[in-house]
């Protein structure tokens, strides 16, 4: 995918139209040669089912219309056989019933293919048993965090539990020739589902088996029900963000988090390619990213995922947008995630963008989205020789000066005061000139950065706000761009945790000094 399609020099209004056509307001789910979606039921928009008392319905319908034509021949209350009001709003909501094949498993068994089965998901594979017989339990902790995320699942009318049929692929001729792969899903580069059911080809990565068996699993808890209305770039990139999980001491998982290191996450890869991506080129937007398509995702490019979780990540662990965010998840069928989407923007969508390119700028594994957290406050000008001081937090990323600065003009900045950057195996005092024996983005750690958030009408804005410029305890130089000044105390995005401390930065305008650029 190309990085960068659109100039967010747009009207706001437009901005959410458009995100908004991105995302896709159909209410018909996806054809089934996409991967994957994902739907949460809500009672708001939920397609009820026919009710038990359905010709009792019926026939206070008929006499509402009869009521409607002809005043006169209305039925006085008291008379009326209508159901009371609250209970004709009770419809039953049903989930699709169990559709799932029978398989004769002793023959299967014979083809190599074996059978491991929990309440919760019934598992044909030939990978190695001792691998196998373990997955089925996985599901059994990841079920409940599904029903917490998206809600718990209607009831289907035959009354039974639902459960998922997953075949997990080594020799795929095995599968071929035991008949289980329906001719609609002859194609499965890695996974697939369909209704209660998943395909997968096997992984060389244990973690990532586990990962991709969560993802398909995602996808058959959610799309069981129908009317899916949620975007594609949603549906793959929640699928993500639930499937990614780590192991505790105490062996008990934990979901939909954020990748800390590269080991535990063997195969994974969403975080480097992302890396390697933002070396060569800025982020895609978030326009970008809302408006990928089924076939974007039918390519199985693994950049194309990896944009749709970063996206879904930055929404979900970021503080200021979290709850909205989770409120879409019960907002899946219908055009009810249209609206839902417009309040997780917000009025200002280019705001949003800006924290969203920061994000997919410095995203790296453990990234502290709490701390990392960016308030957009404008600054005001400052007259001729005057200043403003601020203080800027060690454990805080980019945070305003509260100064707005004018394109060619002359600043000075200077920081003074001590903070902390780690306590072991001893504190490490620090100036905002750094220290010298440990770097981090080519800078030495604790020294002062600055970047500029710029005016909306700067042609290249992007360009601008991803640029950063070393100060230290003192630095002179002539504005690049029009716009707030930020600053932070350089150290790893996650580790802003064990910082303690803070700078007084004060930024004065035309000092009696000659200026150069901000990066000299």
């Amino acid at each position: 995918m190309q990085a960068s399609r659109l100039n967010l020099k747009l009207v706001h209004p437009l901005w959410v139209c458009l995100v908004l056509t991105g995302c896709g307001t159909e209410t018909t789910s996806p054809e089934a040669p996409v991967e994957s979606e994902v739907v949460v039921t809500s009672k708001s928009d939920a397609v009820p089912e026919e009710s038990d008392q359905q010709q009792q319905t019926q026939a206070v319908q008929s006499e509402a219309k009869t009521a409607e034509q002809d005043p006169a021949q209305s039925v006085a209350p008291a008379e009326s056989k209508s159901v009371p009001p609250m209970q004709k709003e009770k419809q039953k909501v049903y989930r699709p019933s169990d559709e799932r094949p029978d398989h004769n498993n002793q023959r299967l068994s014979l083809l190599g293919i074996e059978c491991y089965e929990s309440p919760r998901l019934k598992l044909y594979t030939d990978i190695d048993p001792k691998l196998a017989q373990k997955l089925p339990a996985v599901i059994e902790q990841f079920y409940p965090a599904l029903e917490n995320y998206f809600g718990p699942l209607p009831p289907n009318r035959e009354g039974t539990e639902f459960q998922v049929t997953g075949y997990i692929m080594q020799d795929r001729e095995r599968f071929e020739k035991a008949g289980v792969i329906p001719g609609l899903l002859a194609r499965i580069i890695n996974g697939r589902h369909q209704g209660a059911q998943f395909w997968m080809e096997s992984q060389t990565e244990e973690y990532y088996l586990r990962h991709l068996m969560l993802h398909e699993y995602t996808h058959c808890y959610s799309m069981i029900m129908k009317n899916i209305g949620a975007p594609v770039w949603y549906l793959e990139g929640i699928a993500e963000s639930m499937a990614t999980h780590r192991i505790g001491a105490d062996g008990k998982f934990q979901f939909n988090v954020m990748p800390h290191n590269k080991n535990d996450f063997a195969g994974l890869g969403r975080i480097s390619l992302i890396q390697e991506a933002v070396q060569n080129a800025p982020p895609p937007t978030m326009l970008d990213v809302m408006q990928l398509t089924p076939d974007d995702f039918a390519k199985d490019d693994a950049a194309t995922y990896s944009w749709s979780w970063a996206l879904c990540q930055f929404f979900d662990k970021h503080p200021r947008y979290q709850a909205a965010f989770r409120e879409l998840a019960h907002h899946m069928q219908g055009a009810g995630f249209s609206e839902k989407i417009k309040q997780v923007v917000g009025p200002d969508p280019v705001e949003v963008n800006d924290a969203w390119l920061l994000f997919a700028r410095n995203l790296q594994p453990g990234y502290d989205s709490k701390r990392a957290m960016i308030s957009f406050i404008r600054g005001q000008d400052l007259e001729k020789d005057s200043s403003k001081t601020e203080i800027i937090d060690a454990y805080r990323g980019w945070q305003s000066s509260g100064v707005h600065v004018t394109r060619g003009e002359t600043y000075k900045v200077s920081a003074t005061g001590m903070f902390t950057l780690a306590q072991q195996p001893k504190p490490w005092k620090s100036t905002a000139d750094g220290i010298s024996f440990q770097y981090f983005n080519g800078q030495p750690l604790g020294r002062l950065l600055m970047m500029i958030r710029p005016d909306p009408d700067n042609a290249s804005r992007m360009k601008t706000l991803l640029r950063e410029y070393p100060q230290g305890a003192e630095a002179v130089w002539m504005a690049p761009a029009s716009g707030t000044v930020y600053f932070r105390l350089n150290d790893a995005w996650n580790s802003l945790n064990d910082n303690e401390g803070a700078v007084q930065v004060k930024v004065t305008r035309n000092p009696q000094v000659t200026g150069n650029t901000p990066e000299k």
